[in-house]
């Protein structure tokens, strides 16, 4: 099982210096992964329908919040081994074309560490701020990564479809990784599994509610079968909170692991850039060593 954890991108530490000394930490001791969530700006209204907390989203209007892949662009080049992921990119606010050449860009940077893990996205507010539907966005997401895998996979391609048309167009460099980058489908809900097991090639959870997970990836991979898939292909990660307590969070990835979870990205309730480190080193300590022996 691979461990990976998200950069501080809003608060006091939501700079170069937050950034690069988290991902260095993460680097140097040992993590697999490091990660970043996305916005592109805060609508003033529809904050309060944040779907997975009650008290709405974990940071402030006021916080700030940097992009994604500017952000991962700056952690690639203060690390050597991480891998680096988004968790999750909202897929349907952006043009296909824009974004399949910047994601195969950091991949190519990065030498071929970059994870996608995307969304369909849940605040409407902020898709329409950015001119994109938002009613819309399963079937766009689904036409989204047939272009992104086909201009990754061969840097040609002329396209018709429901959503998004274009004559044929070269779309160089490639991503160094054939075909592209793995993309990891998040959402909990049973639309987000089935295309998980269509079209992903895994699903991205969030929580560790062992049940939860084992029934959801069940799901899955019935939809990967059903879509003439080979469902050992798709994989299981999930994004958790790191327990603040050593015992408690060796207990809870090594529940994950047997579950079969293959990447966990830990998040840190304090958004700073030493308390990250501070876990991160307490990661390195006490808690990798008895979760990978």
């Amino acid at each position: 099982m691979r461990i990976g954890i998200h950069v501080p991108q809003w608060g006091p530490d939501a700079n170069r210096e937050g950034v690069m000394a988290v991902a260095r930490a993460a680097d140097d001791a040992g993590l697999d992964s490091v990660w970043v969530a996305d916005h592109v700006v805060y609508p003033r209204a529809g904050a309060d329908a944040y779907p997975f907390r009650d008290d709405g989203p974990p940071f402030a209007a006021s916080a700030g919040f940097l992009e994604a892949f500017t952000t991962l662009a700056l952690a690639a080049g203060a690390t050597e081994r991480v891998a680096l992921g988004t968790s999750v990119l909202v897929l349907p606010m952006r043009e296909p074309l824009q974004l399949a050449k910047a994601v195969a860009t950091l991949d190519v940077l990065s030498a071929g560490r970059i994870v996608i893990g995307a969304g369909v996205g849940w605040w409407a507010e902020e898709f329409r701020a950015l001119g994109a539907p938002f009613v819309e966005r399963g079937r766009r997401m689904d036409e989204q990564v047939a272009i992104l895998r086909a201009l990754w996979r061969d840097g040609l391609l002329a396209h018709d479809g429901e959503f998004f048309a274009f004559e044929e167009v070269v779309c160089e460099p490639r991503p160094v990784q054939p075909g592209g980058p793995p993309i990891l489908i998040g959402g909990m809900g049973a639309a987000a599994r089935r295309r998980a097991g269509r079209i992903g090639d895994g699903w991205h959870a969030l929580g560790s509610h062992a049940q939860t997970l084992a029934d959801g990836f069940d799901e899955v991979r019935r939809s990967a079968y059903d879509s003439g898939r080979d469902e050992e292909q798709v994989t299981l990660s999930t994004s958790i909170a790191l327990p603040p307590d050593p015992d408690h969070a060796i207990r809870r990835l090594a529940r994950l692991a047997d579950l079969g979870v293959a990447h966990v990205v830990l998040s840190v309730p304090e958004n700073t850039a030493d308390a990250i480190c501070r876990s991160i080193d307490q990661l390195h300590a006490a808690v990798l060593p008895e979760v990978r022996g």
